[in-house]
């Protein structure tokens, strides 16, 4: 049988007003162990019911919930400029907008940094798996080139294209999220705690002493031939999370070592929010 337990809106809330889905969460969150059944409000009363009753000490422990209810306004669903509900089927982050590019950015600006392109016909941007902590190998009879990609936001990548011309057979291509050598970033195999670093919560973080791959969303990609209009690489939805700002968009691309004519070049279809330095603008 619930058992019921009586409050004052009034007297009893400090900003005399109740949000009932933050009070459930507040009450859930404290060491209350008898399961909440519901909140009722009418005029001044608030009702809150439990499945039994609370022991003495977990009375108290409501009561001290109840006076530390703020009433935090719940968060209102989008609306367009006319007051029209925003209803949406993609994962656009609100606040982005779609953005094609090739290229990353610099401290400086935006879409001035590294192209995501590649030619074996040169030795520049040449892979060397002991740059990684936990890079990938090179193959035997393989030679690699490495492409990071830098942008002066937070962005969500979604899809991709790859345009390649006259790969031997054997080709292939990996897609990485990269930390920098030099950063601190989640891992629960970690040894620094979250507090160390000035952070809330219980994740447990480590140092990159070199650069870390962190996420690896395109594994062993193969190429042969040429594909001038692109083979393109087609996701559901976008990251959930945005790319963190100076972690690495990276590409690495390997073919034999007999390779010396292969090219090619990548597009990358993501969310971001700023596109573009207007007159005056500074990153």
């Amino acid at each position: 049988m619930s058992v019921k337990y009586e409050f004052s809106i009034a007297n009893n809330f400090p900003n005399n007003a109740v949000t009932t889905s933050a009070l459930s969460s507040e009450i859930s969150a404290s060491t209350i162990t008898i399961a909440l059944d519901y909140i009722a409000t009418s005029g001044d009363d608030c009702d809150i019911w439990f499945k039994a009753s609370l022991a003495p000490a977990e009375e108290t422990t409501l009561s001290g919930v109840v006076a530390a209810h703020t009433a935090p306004i719940p968060n209102e669903p989008p609306i367009m400029s006319d007051g029209r509900p925003l209803v949406r089927a993609d994962t656009r982050p609100l606040d982005t907008q779609t953005y094609f590019t090739m290229r990353g950015d610099t401290s400086s600006g935006i879409c001035d940094g590294k192209v995501m392109l590649w030619d074996f016909s040169n030795n520049e941007d040449l892979y060397d798996p002991s740059d990684m902590e936990n890079g990938p190998e090179l193959p035997a009879g393989y030679k690699a080139k490495r492409i990071d990609m830098t942008f002066t936001d937070s962005v969500y990548i979604k899809d991709g294209t790859m345009y390649f011309y006259d790969v031997p057979w054997g080709c292939f291509c990996c897609m990485y999220i990269t930390v920098p050598a030099g950063n601190y970033y989640p891992n629960s195999a970690g040894s620094i705690p979250a507090v160390a670093l000035g952070l809330s919560g219980t994740q447990m973080y480590a140092y990159a002493s070199k650069d870390v791959v962190y996420t690896c969303y395109m594994c062993n990609h193969h190429m042969y031939g040429s594909c001038p209009m692109g083979d393109e690489l087609n996701a559901e939805g976008s990251a959930v999370d945005g790319l963190p700002i100076g972690w690495y968009l990276t590409g690495i691309i390997f073919t034999p070592t007999s390779d010396n004519a292969s090219k090619g070049y990548g597009s990358i279809e993501m969310y971001r929010g700023k596109t573009t330095l207007l007159p005056g603008e500074t990153i």
